[in-house]
């Protein structure tokens, strides 16, 4: 595939010669004229193009062209036996600048069908401009049938239209060929799929055999990962509404990624969609803007299930020492980075293979990304290498998340120190880096001109390439997370149960609004309800105004790349906002949001929450909540093989955007599962207690003796399957020892059949199971 970097470097003879020649072989007289009236029609025309782009000036002014019916064109002009023009291809004019990048203003300007022998070099050649006005001039003596003459025309304006607007061509189908690492990650794929198979019919058909492959059988069997995938029993029930805002943070980010391509390939009713006449403007519309909240969410669970968890596995007495830190840190890179890597792989290497098209060229442009920045995935880093280049400068550019998730999680075993040693300060440190960092943020976003506000074109492009991926300016959500597991385990300290004995201690002392009633066997700790209907009413407010607060800033004209807000021509927010309002929209909504993420988690945690809480807690989002992590890195993956393979713009219609979005949420739920079966939960059962810190490191004994903790100990792995990594353990011994059981049932009584169907139940009834990589989860 030709690679669209800038201008060739080659003489004009060389570039230039072959175009030319088959240029002149169609639109001459006495040739094939099928050829030649397929190409014209399935070309733009210069004019119209040149006049759209005037009237519209925004990201899709014109038409590409008929790639499908350029492509009819290849068969005749190889059954003509030309001499020179041998088939037809599309040429997109306006897709990227000379310099290979997108162009500031987005669309295309037009698409040509030309003969194959003419590539994007050729028709940036000086030569071939002189070659069209010489062979179009009076004194030409090559013969143009009146067609060809028109043709010839078309491509010549079209060429300088290019030429004035600084932009180039994309040619062909961009297909990608299999390299050796994709060949490597096909048989890869194909031989862990053939694992499973296999595991998963000798579980069946020869228990005797599957009994043999022991741990790794189990981990393997694709019955037993359903069973375990399926399971909707969840073990911390407290902590049942963090699985709704986890699944529904999911569709919300597939929901924004899926406008958000969309709109960079194009619609071609862009007045039906854009302010100040579309959809985009409406209050509804304001959902899809909002769906970067996704990712605060994700953070904010993060930070307070990695506290809560490594706090209920670590007992009074013990020390986090450099060895217990190690394995905490090893143990969660073990545990996200097979899958992760699979992923990056399969967008890396094997998605470019799944199509072709006009706007399969930017899948060049991931591949290159990766072939230089890979090693930056592997280390947690890409958020900050290559630093200032934002997401779209990276490898697989979601995961800019993990690395933050885990830089965050590294940062955590500071603040558990801190917390035992006391609670205030801890609070207080929290809170000062929530202030400073929000503080800062507010401070660079009015000096910068950033603007979260995502019709505002330049300043939304510094905001995302300087704040929006950088540790610094989002661990405020982390640490409001962090601050609810604090403000829990006041009331709930570490191992107890929620009737557990408080003693003579009051309750609204420690937090406000909590008060104590006697139970059976102590005491019962809970929320007041009038209280409870204040906080609730609080927070539901909150995050309606984070949601529908930017309405404002997407009632004008849109921006384009280049525009900002406050320029002379006013676009997006610059009619509403001035540089203070759009420094605090995209300062102070995502630390607001969590705020009020935390005020409901507060009420639901205690069943106060009433229909919103009973939404929130439903068995439903179990799944996909469990699947999260999975559908978050294929997620995009399924949107760019669909999308980029669009031989057209899209056309705008909210029920075809949302019959996409269900498409696009299903596939990617189908996918996450069959990565779960073949990589996340194999090789976390595989791998779970290698490199794992015991619960403690070590402690001193009421001698003063240093002594080893020998519990299995957690890695606060970001989720619930730390609190049940001692469950899931114990249930594939259960697993293991049953099918043991079956095997010699089979053998001695030739049961074995029944006897299986009886232990799905008894596996089915484990209330203690929380899926694998139900913690590793995120968002955009």
């Amino acid at each position: 595939m030709e690679h669209h970097g800038g201008p060739s470097r080659a003489s004009d003879t060389d570039t230039h010669l072959s175009c030319a020649q088959a240029l002149a072989d169609v639109a001459r007289e006495h040739r094939p004229s099928n050829a030649l009236v397929i190409m014209q029609d399935s070309s733009t025309k210069s004019s119209q193009a040149i006049l759209a782009n005037r009237e519209l000036g925004l990201g899709y002014p014109a038409k590409i062209g008929d790639f499908d019916e350029c492509s009819a064109a290849s068969p005749i002009l190889h059954a003509a036996g030309l001499s020179a023009a041998k088939g037809a291809h599309m040429c997109v004019l306006g897709l990227i600048n000379i310099f290979g990048l997108p162009r500031t203003e987005g669309g295309a300007l037009g698409g040509l069908c030309l003969p194959s022998e003419c590539s994007a070099s050729n028709l940036r050649s000086e030569g071939l401009k002189k070659f069209l006005d010489e062979t179009l001039s009076s004194e030409s003596k090559i013969p143009l049938s009146e067609l060809g003459k028109q043709y010839l025309v078309n491509v010549r304006d079209t060429i300088r239209l290019g030429a004035a607007t600084q932009a180039d061509f994309t040619c062909g189908s961009h297909a990608f060929s299999v390299d050796t690492t994709a060949a490597v990650v096909i048989i890869i794929t194909a031989l862990l799929l053939v694992v499973v198979t296999i595991t998963t019919v000798m579980e069946y058909w020869m228990p005797n055999m599957f009994q043999g492959l022991g741990r790794f059988g189990t981990a393997f069997s694709a019955r037993r990962n359903l069973n375990r995938l399926f399971n909707t029993r969840r073990r911390n029930k407290e902590f049942r509404c963090l699985d709704g805002l986890r699944a529904m943070s999911m569709g919300w980010v597939i929901l924004g990624h899926e406008l958000a391509f969309e709109a960079s390939i194009g619609y071609i009713n862009p007045f039906a969609i854009l302010p100040p006449t579309g959809a985009l403007k409406g209050w509804l519309a304001q959902i899809l803007f909002s769906s970067r909240y996704a990712v605060d969410t994700f953070f904010f669970i993060s930070g307070f299930l990695v506290f809560h968890s490594v706090m209920q596995r670590l007992t009074k007495g013990t020390e986090i020492t450099a060895r217990w830190v190690l394995g905490y840190a090893a143990h969660r890179w073990i545990r996200l980075t097979p899958t992760y890597m699979f992923c990056i792989l399969l967008w890396w290497k094997i998605a470019p293979l799944l199509g072709s098209g006009p706007m399969w060229f930017h899948w060049r442009g991931y591949a290159e990304l990766c072939d230089n920045f890979w090693w930056t995935n592997i280390l947690y880093i890409n958020n900050l290498v290559p630093f200032g280049y934002g997401e779209n400068g990276t490898c697989f550019f979601h995961g800019w998340y993990l690395a933050n998730d885990m830089q965050f999680y590294l940062l955590t075993p500071l603040f558990i120190v801190a917390y035992r040693r006391s609670v205030k300060w801890t609070v207080a440190l929290c809170t000062f880096i929530i202030t400073v960092s929000t503080t800062s943020a507010f401070l660079v976003a009015k000096s910068e001109h950033w603007s979260a506000a995502d019709l505002d074109g330049a300043a939304v492009g510094a905001y995302d390439r300087e704040g929006y991926i950088m540790p610094y300016f989002r661990i405020p959500a982390y640490l409001i997370g962090t601050l609810l597991a604090i403000t829990w385990l006041s009331i709930h300290p570490p191992g107890s149960q929620r009737t557990h004995a408080i003693g003579q201690a009051d309750p609204n002392a420690v937090v406000p609004g909590m008060r104590k009633t006697a139970v059976v066997g102590g005491a019962k700790v809970d929320l007041d309800p009038f209280m409870a209907s204040m906080l609730e009413t609080i927070a539901l407010l909150l995050l309606l105004l984070c949601v529908f607060g930017g309405v404002d800033a997407d009632q004008a004209r849109p921006c384009s790349y280049m525009m900002w807000p406050q320029g002379p021509v006013l676009c997006g927010s610059g009619p509403e906002w001035d540089t203070t309002e759009r420094a605090t929209y995209a300062s102070l909504t995502k630390p607001a949001w969590c705020v009020g993420l935390g005020l409901l988690c507060w009420v639901a945690f205690q069943d106060k929450a009433g229909i919103v809480g009973w939404f929130l807690n439903h068995d439903a989002w179990v799944v996909p909540a469990r699947l999260s992590f999975g559908m978050y890195l294929l997620h995009p993956i399924i949107i760019n093989v669909w999308f980029q393979k669009q031989t057209q713009f899209f056309r705008w219609s909210a029920v075809d955007f949302m019959l996409r979005f269900f498409g696009v949420f299903m596939g990617t739920f189908v996918a996450a599962v069959a990565v779960n079966l073949a990589i996340e939960s194999p090789f976390s059962l595989l791998t779970r207690g290698l490199l794992m810190p015991s619960h403690s490191g070590s402690r001193k004994n009421g001698k003063g003796r240093r002594v080893t903790d020998d519990r299995k100990s957690n890695d606060g792995d970001n989720g619930y399957d730390d609190d049940d990594d001692d469950a899931e353990e114990d249930e594939m011994n259960r697993q293991h020892q049953t099918t043991m059981l079956y095997g010699a049932a089979a053998k001695n009584m030739g049961s074995m059949r029944k006897r299986g169907e009886d232990g799905d139940l008894r596996y089915g009834s484990m209330e203690s199971y929380e899926a694998p990589g139900t913690t590793k989860v995120v968002a955009p």
